[in-house]
């Protein structure tokens, strides 16, 4: 709320009154003076406090107003009394002297006005101060209060904090403590700064969680100084830092995920030259002439598990040596090396794959970044369906102008209230496993080539699935 809207809305209705009481009060004023005797002796008395009155409330224009009210009356009853010319003068003399004071109060009350407008001026840039600091508390997550220990109150909260506790701050200052919305975990800590901030004058810096009424878990964190003087008084902010907790864990995991990278590509490099001289000698043996056709069928067995070893190996050199250049890539040849690593899984799982593929579907793309959409994609269905009659059906063709690549699973499905967030960066609902940035990664990467990318969940679409990622890129002319 306006702090200056109520200084201007107090002057207009004075204004207002001014104009009222400059015909009532020399009304009332004359005929009092007609009626009482004392006042009768001085009758201007009362006509002069009623335009001081007026003049002051409303300014010049009401006083004059009420002079020409005075000298109205006043000329009307002079003339029915049949007054002797002398009197007529007198009261002519005393009308200019009124007019004279109107003009004194209005000079008087300019000064007054000038004084209101730059405590007006002041309030407004206060006013405009204090939006600015509203509004940066809300884009900024944080709140500031004023803690007083002695009395043993509560935080007293400043107006257009943002709302940490996800409550409204008229219904945080109405309790003793906060802890009923603080984790029960971080309980023991609170207890140990309040003893803390009895004794100390240091600043201090603390986290904890909370929980929102909408069962959210953020995580806050409060700083604050203690102001000097006798009594224990801290004044402070708390910023809500749950985005920031979340990316700190997303770029460990993500550190630790290319720390596995780098030791995969060193493995699979050196993995490489063994394999290598394994099949040769493998090779070599089965050209013998003294084995029987059991050795033989054995030898054809690891030489064909070599093969499918060696071209791992190469699969996942070919994940971590990306190249940032754009080029013509063919969609389902992407694809089929994905599914290639996920291979063994599928068949640990029994997890059917369907390939529906138009020939010859190409966009312009960095491969590898087309890999990265394909696994993250493919690894989600993975996860999402169960042991038991599992289905994974990719489909790619063309509609128009553009590529499509869709990938289906008949699994648990996306639940409804999650379907709006899932390429939010850092929302996961695999809270032991999931980084939350995965779909989001995906996004970015289709986005930035031209595509589109969307998700549907149903307990059953038409296809007989669950779930489907549908991602669309402009076809390579």
């Amino acid at each position: 709320m306006s702090l200056i809207a109520p200084l201007r809305a107090g002057r207009q209705s004075r204004r207002r009154i001014a104009y009222v009481l400059a015909v009532v009060l020399p009304v009332l004023g004359i005929s009092l003076t007609e009626h009482v005797a004392a006042l009768s002796v001085i009758p201007y008395s009362l006509y002069l406090l009623a335009v001081v009155v007026v003049g002051i409330l409303g300014g010049l224009m009401p006083s004059l107003l009420a002079v020409m009210v005075i000298a109205l009356v006043r000329g009307s009853l002079l003339l029915f009394s049949q007054l002797p010319r002398l009197s007529l003068e007198l009261e002519a003399l005393h009308v200019v002297l009124l007019v004279a004071s109107a003009f004194v109060v209005w000079f008087i009350n300019q000064r007054r006005l000038l004084s209101e407008e730059k405590i007006e001026a002041t309030l407004a840039a206060l006013q405009e101060r204090t939006d600015d600091l509203v509004a940066s508390l809300n884009s900024s997550k944080c709140a500031c209060w004023t803690l007083d220990m002695d009395s043993g109150k509560s935080e007293r909260w400043y107006s257009g904090s943002y709302q940490l506790y996800g409550r409204p701050y008229s219904e945080l200052e109405q309790m003793s403590t906060l802890h009923p919305f603080v984790d029960t975990d971080d309980h023991q800590r609170l207890l140990d700064l309040s003893q803390t901030m009895r004794s100390s004058w240091e600043p201090v810096v603390c986290e904890f969680r909370v929980l929102w009424p909408n069962r959210e878990v953020h995580t806050l964190e409060m700083r604050a100084n203690r102001v000097a003087g006798r009594r224990c008084i801290w004044r402070g902010v708390t910023l809500d830092i749950t985005e920031r907790k979340k990316t700190e864990a997303a770029l460990l995991r993500a550190e630790k995920l290319a720390a596995m990278g780098r030791l995969a590509s060193t493995v699979a490099h050196e993995i490489n030259n063994p394999l290598e001289s394994v099949t040769n000698l493998l090779y070599l043996a089965r050209s013998g002439t003294l084995m029987d056709d059991e050795t033989r069928t054995y030898l054809a067995t690891a030489e064909h598990e070599l093969a499918r070893l060696s071209n791992i190996t190469r699969l996942t050199l070919g994940f971590v040596r990306t190249s940032a250049s754009m080029a013509e890539t063919e969609i389902a040849s992407v694809v089929d090396e994905v599914l290639s690593i996920f291979s063994h899984r599928f068949e640990t799982k029994n997890v059917q794959v369907e390939r529906h593929y138009e020939p010859d579907v190409c966009v312009t793309i960095a491969p590898h970044e087309l890999r990265q959409i394909a696994t993250n994609l493919i690894a989600n269905a993975a996860d999402a369906v169960g042991a038991g009659d599992a289905r994974l059906a990719i489909h790619i063709g063309r509609e128009g102008d553009k590529a499509v690549l869709s990938v289906e699973d008949n699994g648990t499905g996306i639940d409804p209230e999650h379907l709006p967030r899932i390429f939010e960066a850092f929302f996961s609902t695999k809270e032991e496993v999931g980084t939350g940035i995965g779909l989001w990664v995906t996004r970015e990467l289709v986005e930035k080539n031209g595509g589109r990318i969307s998700a549907q969940s149903q307990s059953h679409l038409a296809s007989g699935a669950t779930t489907q990622f549908r991602i669309e890129f402009p076809l390579t002319r």
